[in-house]
């Protein structure tokens, strides 16, 4: 599945973001984008085409203008350089995600850990901690990461 593709298959966070208060909504925005933060920098590479992209997909599925989008980036980077651990965004994340809304999360986070045609151990272990963190097994990660390859 080519990058662009998997843009175009994204998740409306804006639909939720409705539903949310403004607080609540910023609050899902940082934690999400912390989180591909994180898999940006978990092969100690961080690749221009990866930011593209990343930011490709927060002005898409958050309906985020660039300058919004950029501003939201370098407070997720910010928030990143402070994170002890991933539990403290994946559970706003659990607060307001459906399953089905964190499994496209998962197949987005995979899609950027793949950007550079190499799933570094790190990344992969970082796509099983957040996967774990946000309800799904291992057998069910496995599923998302073989649906993603096809």
């Amino acid at each position: 599945m080519s990058v662009l593709t998997s843009i175009k298959k994204l998740m409306r966070l804006s639909d939720i973001s409705k539903e949310l208060t403004s607080h609540e909504s910023e609050q899902l925005h940082l934690a999400l984008t912390t989180l591909m933060i994180e898999m940006i920098r978990a092969d100690f590479i961080e690749l221009q085409k990866e930011k593209k992209i990343m930011l490709d997909v927060i002005t898409a599925s958050m309906d985020l203008s660039n300058e919004e989008a950029n501003s939201l980036i370098e407070n997720a980077e910010i928030n990143s350089d402070f994170t002890l651990s991933l539990q403290s965004h994946t559970s706003v994340i659990n607060n307001f995600l459906t399953v089905a809304k964190k499994k496209t999360f998962i197949k987005n986070l995979w899609v950027l850990a793949n950007i550079d045609n190499e799933l570094h151990k790190l990344e992969f272990n970082l796509l099983n901690e957040v996967g774990e963190l946000l309800g799904f097994s291992q057998a069910q990660l496995n599923q998302i990461y073989n649906d993603n390859n096809k």
